[in-house]
């Protein structure tokens, strides 16, 4: 049996993360981030509180794409966004998670392996 690795079309690959930084590509970004396999863009003073349903749904109308899950990597610790951020995407059929950002990026890898689009704003 031949087995070989399935690549993604993927450009931007989160490769790593640690105390204070993300790893893209092999390289170390130290600022948050908005991830999706094709975009890396800085999120210049923008922190977690500051997200709301606009900013998510200007960002697909930029886009022109639609994510199934949007991951929120809040830093160290895991910060909740409001309810209603995610009522509101889940009438759109987007999923949106809250997490600490290890935890999103493990899960950003574990739902891209399964081919799944998966978005990511990632606070180091």
């Amino acid at each position: 049996m031949q087995i070989e690795e399935n690549r993604t079309q993927q450009t931007y690959d989160l490769t790593g993360c640690g105390n204070g930084y993300l790893e893209i590509n092999g390289e170390r970004i130290q600022e948050p981030v908005f991830l999706t396999g094709s975009v890396l863009e800085t999120l210049d003073g923008l922190t977690p509180q500051d997200l709301t349903a606009e900013v998510f749904l200007n960002a697909i109308a930029a886009q022109n794409e639609r994510p199934e899950v949007i991951l929120v990597g809040t830093g160290e610790r895991q910060q909740f966004l409001h309810p209603r951020i995610a009522a509101r995407l889940a009438n759109d059929g987007i999923g949106l998670e809250s997490m600490n950002t290890a935890a999103a990026c493990r899960t950003r890898m574990v739902l891209e392996s399964e081919g799944r689009r998966v978005w990511a704003w990632l606070w180091p």
